[in-house]
């Protein structure tokens, strides 16, 4: 998957350019445009409690949307609901990611809710965190 970051630094989008069967997952609500031929499911990845956990502890949504490219390839614009930017990071040995700050990954990498201890409860962030774990790395640009 490659990924560009587009109309930056107030109102970034980024385009995930995806190969032939290619997936993409986006938070609820962050697709704002896709290229012809592109699978939409939206579903509550991971099982009933996962979901749950991820929307009620991690501040994110209840379902993850995927999007699969079709046979020549396409892509898929993601955007947050505020202005601000958008980084492309590389997740490999995990990542932690504060609450409501997910946007989109690549298929392989899975989105889970982790305790971030009490330093965090006690900075006003809320206890817990969202966990990116994956081994797949994608291209920024």
């Amino acid at each position: 998957m490659d990924i560009a970051v587009r109309h930056n630094p107030g109102f970034a989008v980024a385009r995930c350019g995806l190969s032939s069967g290619e997936m993409v997952r986006a938070e609820s609500g962050a697709m704002m445009a896709t290229s012809a031929g592109v699978l939409i499911e939206a579903k509550a990845t991971g099982g009933l409690m996962k979901s749950f956990r991820r929307s009620v502890l991690g501040g994110e949504s209840f379902f993850i949307t995927s999007f699969t490219a079709p046979a020549g390839g396409g892509w898929v614009d993601c955007a947050a609901r505020l202005p601000g930017d958008i980084v492309g990071l590389p997740v490999t040995d995990g990542l932690n990611i504060t609450r409501g700050c997910y946007l989109c990954s690549d298929g392989d990498v899975q989105i889970d809710t982790s305790w971030g201890g009490f330093k965090n409860l006690a900075g006003g962030e809320g206890g817990f965190l969202v966990r990116a774990t994956g081994a797949r790395r994608v291209r920024c640009p």
